[in-house]
């Protein structure tokens, strides 16, 4: 497993609260819940910054 590093940022209070409540549904932590929304936003973005350039080169 990849090593873990802490990262401490500022969020408004009423995301963190969506955030903790879906870190109770999933029986998960915080970190877990920002985690997977970190990585599902990288892959958006890069999907879509992706096919941007393809279609530049056409």
């Amino acid at each position: 497993m990849p090593r873990l590093r802490i990262v401490t940022f500022k969020i408004e209070e009423d995301l963190l609260e969506e955030i903790d409540r879906i870190a109770r549904e999933m029986g998960g932590s915080r970190s877990d819940v920002i985690r997977r929304a970190l990585v599902l936003y990288i892959s958006r973005v890069s999907r879509v910054s992706k096919g941007k350039r393809i279609r530049r080169r056409m």
